[in-house]
């Protein structure tokens, strides 16, 4: 498997646990009862459960315009040393990100969403047809 799509892997592994911290900090704020249900009205009253909530959305966001690129790099054979450092850069910035959007602290969480994103843009860079690189 090639580095690109390791990390690749690496980012859906870390969306999943991203995922089990949200579930955890619902199952904090909200009994067992309430949860086996449709969640129908279920409101969130704690701010941990709702960053991990609007953290996850991000994720979301971000992961619809880093793996397809990802993924036109490995495909097409563009894959080279830029795309890793972009796929390195956008796991440190998702990995750091999460937690400080968690516990909201604002200036390094903007800092961590900045370099995932310049992974991201490293990589279309390097995939784009008229950038020379692919």
């Amino acid at each position: 498997m090639t580095i690109d799509a390791s990390l690749l892997v690496i980012a859906v592994l870390i969306y999943a646990a991203m995922i089990v911290v949200q579930v955890i900090f619902s199952n904090l704020e909200h009994s067992p009862k309430d949860q086996l249900g449709a969640r129908d009205g279920l409101t969130d009253s704690s701010l941990l459960t709702s960053r991990a909530k609007r953290a996850n959305q991000n994720m979301v966001e971000a992961m619809l315009l880093h793996a397809p690129l990802a993924l036109v790099a490995i495909s097409t054979g563009s894959a080279n040393d830029l795309t890793a450092l972009g796929g390195w850069l956008f796991v440190a910035g998702r990995t750091i990100y999460a937690p400080l959007y968690w516990f909201g602290v604002p200036v390094l969480r903007t800092l961590a969403w900045f370099l995932a994103v310049a992974g991201t843009a490293i990589i279309l860079f390097q995939v784009l047809p008229f950038s020379g690189a692919a």
